[in-house]
């Protein structure tokens, strides 16, 4: 899994980097033309793969993982062109920073500061990008069906064009109800506006103890849009008190319910559409992260394409029956283990034995 952060220049990328990874990258980095994005592997916060931990103690406890990149700040208007646009069209969750901090020693590239303003330019600009690519593609498309006619070329202009004019009537291709097929069609584009986004604003010092004001005034930017708050500022200098305690008793003097990483995580999880299944094997239990509304035979081939491949059934039991029960073997001895095939829906907790043929 990939979060790529990304936005208008000096609005904080980097200092949300270092708080949600505990990196230390060196935040004027780019003033001085640095181009190469940080990036940091950083395991999951979960609570229920601690809890499967502590029933297990003597199995490794391995915990899903996210890969976040930091690009440097994009120009106003200049996604389309942006050298990082690959690096955007890599990314499974785009987390845009937005700047709603004052400070007259790092001035703003843009009229004024707006985090809503920014919002909404941003919204647009991943739009203009989409339809860029669609033009330059249906450019090509029509030129290739005058000289041969072509069934499946023909499908794809029209799923194109239809994508055209939702892009043009200013909707995001992540509101765009596409069917199965379709989606398949255009999937190689990675169209940046089908990608979920949560708009990260980073406040100002004054409204640390009012983020969730600041979360509503700058979500009507776009119906729909996923926006969460933080204080950079604040929050960078608690990375550098020693001891659990103060930086509790730092937060509350702010404000501040918890740290930021708390927040966002689950946040962006829910944007991704992401829930976790857990297996229990011989020598670890672990998390593994899966798009909402998967099926059992798409949750195999996660762990390994030999499961999938051989899939025979799924031994099923939700996290709060294993929990009540305190261990698999109880659970099954009580009946509460489910025998599942490989269309059943993975529900966000599931802990699975997957039973397959090499």
């Amino acid at each position: 899994m990939n979060f790529t952060l990304f936005g208008y220049p000096k609005a904080g990328k980097t200092t949300l980097f270092n708080i949600l990874t505990g990196a230390r990258a060196e935040v004027s980095a780019y003033e001085e033309g640095k181009r190469e994005p940080n990036e940091k592997i950083c395991a999951l916060p979960d609570a229920r793969l601690d809890v499967l931990g502590r029933l297990y103690p003597e199995r490794k406890k391995v915990a899903a993982a996210v890969d976040v990149v930091d690009l440097a700040g994009i120009s106003y208007g200049e996604v389309k062109s942006s050298v990082f646009l690959n690096a955007l069209r890599k990314a499974d969750g785009l987390i845009h920073v937005a700047r709603g901090f004052h400070d007259d020693l790092i001035p703003h590239p843009g009229p004024s500061i707006s985090p809503r303003d920014d919002i909404r330019a941003m919204e647009e600009e991943l739009l203009i990008a989409d339809l860029g690519s669609i033009e330059v593609r249906l450019e090509k498309l029509d030129k290739d069906l005058k000289k041969a006619k072509s069934a499946e070329g023909e499908k794809e202009r029209d799923v194109l064009a239809r994508l055209r004019a939702f892009l043009e009537d200013g909707k995001p291709l992540r509101e765009f109800p596409f069917h199965e097929a379709e989606e398949k069609l255009v999937r190689s584009f990675a169209f940046l506006s089908q990608k979920p986004v949560l708009h990260m604003i980073n406040a100002d010092e004054a409204d640390a103890g009012r983020l969730a004001s600041v979360e509503a005034e700058a979500a009507s930017a776009r119906p729909g849009a996923s926006v969460l708050a933080f204080c950079g500022k604040i929050e960078r200098e608690i990375q550098e008190i020693e001891g659990e305690e103060e930086k509790r008793i730092f937060l509350a003097e702010f404000g501040l319910s918890e740290p930021t990483p708390g927040r966002f995580f689950p946040a962006a999880l829910t944007v991704m559409e992401t829930i976790f299944f857990y297996t229990i094997g011989k020598d670890e239990v672990r998390a593994w992260p899966l798009k909402r509304n998967s099926p059992a035979l798409r949750a195999a081939g996660a762990i390994h394409s030999d499961i999938e491949k051989g899939f025979i059934r799924a031994e099923v039991v939700p996290f709060e029956v294993l929990v009540g029960h305190g261990s698999l073997h109880e659970a099954k001895d009580k009946g509460a283990i489910r025998l599942e095939g490989k269309d059943y829906i993975v529900q966000d907790g599931d802990v699975i034995y997957f039973r397959f043929t090499a």
